[in-house]
This record gives structure tokens, C-alpha cells and sequence, in this order.
């Protein structure tokens, strides 16, 4: 589209996880044994996630997500990027209703909710691969960056989004053509182009 003999550059759309891309969560080494055992050892073969329905195994979850304490590296550069005015960031997070409150403390406690052009909760308790993948269809991302190895596998082929994989220490042998291993190489990668 030309405007007045410039040409108008289409703004880079970025959908990010928050547990394990943005938070740094310490836990998320134990999800590629859990899948694992799951398939393996019960025969579950179909993606499926637990979803809390009683206020103590919602208090549970609760106390589990608060292992993602910290940012992730990379979010230094995420803040800086979203000055710019050619790359729009979005939050797109799996976390169930009951866990909004803690994700708005953290993104307040860290000063990162005002770089996102949109926070995206899962607030219908959905399965969060079916969340992720209508939210990402909805926004028309350019790229997705995603840590659950299983909920990328899902993605592909249902979405044209480019879909970034923030791998950790037992499954980085996976072969996967957009592999990093943290937000800060991804988010690299994505300002190359």
C-alpha cells in the first residue's frame, strides 16, 4: 500500500506464553518426564489437560503457578521492542480464570502489563491448547512464542502463524526449525525480519 509515495510496512504481530516465555518458571523441566509417563506408561495419547474445578485443588494450582517468580530472560529487549512502533506484543496465556488475579500482581510487579497491545485469558477454563489456538487464529499473528512442546505440536498445520519453541534442558534434542532457549533469542530471531 503506498501513502503519499512511502510505502506503509505492516506492524509484526507477537503472541507470547507467559509461563516458561515470559515468566521464567524453574518447574517446567518436569513437563517433558510427566508427558513421558503419560504416554508411555498410562497410553494417553491424546493431548488433555487438567483443568481445577474444587477451591482447594484450585489453591493448589494457584500455589504451583507462583513458582513463576521471575521474569524470563529476555524481557529487558521484550520492553524495549514495545516502544517501537512496528511490533505490537500480545499476552496469550492458558491460565485458568481463578489464576487472573496473580498474573495481573506479576505483570504489575515487574511493570510489563502496558507493553501488551492485548492481555488474552483463558477465562472460559478451556483445555489451554484450544484457547491458544482460537486466540492465535483470532489475532492473525505473525509469530507465536510457546515453551509446551505438546501445545506447539498441536499448533502446527492449524494456524499460518509462525510458531517459536522456548525448549529446556530435557528436551532440547528435539528437532524443531524454530528452536530457542529463552524469549530473548526468539524475540532476535524475530526482529531479523
Amino acid at each position: 500500500m503506498e501513502l503519499e509515495g512511502k510505502s506503509m510496512k505492516k506492524k509484526i504481530r507477537v503472541g507470547l506464553d507467559f509461563d516458561g516465555v515470559v515468566a521464567y518458571n524453574p518447574f517446567r523441566i518436569i513437563r517433558a518426564p510427566i508427558a513421558l509417563y503419560k504416554k508411555k506408561i498410562l497410553g494417553i495419547e491424546k493431548l488433555k489437560f487438567w483443568v481445577p474445578k474444587h477451591r482447594w485443588q484450585q489453591i493448589y494450582w494457584i500455589i504451583v503457578h507462583e513458582s513463576s517468580f521471575f521474569p524470563a530472560k529476555g524481557t529487558t529487549l521484550l520492553k524495549h521492542l514495545a516502544k517501537r512502533n512496528d511490533i505490537e506484543f500480545y499476552l496469550i496465556t492458558a491460565r485458568f480464570r481463578f489464576l487472573s488475579p496473580s498474573l495481573y500482581r506479576w505483570l504489575d510487579r515487574f511493570h510489563m502489563r502496558h507493553i501488551f497491545t492485548g492481555v488474552y485469558r483463558n477465562m472460559e477454563n478451556k483445555q489451554p491448547h484450544e484457547h491458544k489456538l482460537a486466540v492465535v487464529k483470532k489475532l492473525q499473528l505473525d509469530y507465536y512464542v510457546e515453551d509446551n512442546w505438546d501445545i506447539i505440536q498441536y499448533l502446527q498445520g492449524k494456524t499460518k502463524t509462525k510458531l517459536f519453541w522456548i525448549y529446556n534442558v530435557t528436551d532440547r534434542r528435539k528437532d524443531y526449525q524454530y528452536k530457542f532457549p529463552y524469549l530473548e533469542k526468539a524475540l532476535e530471531e524475530i526482529y531479523k525480519h
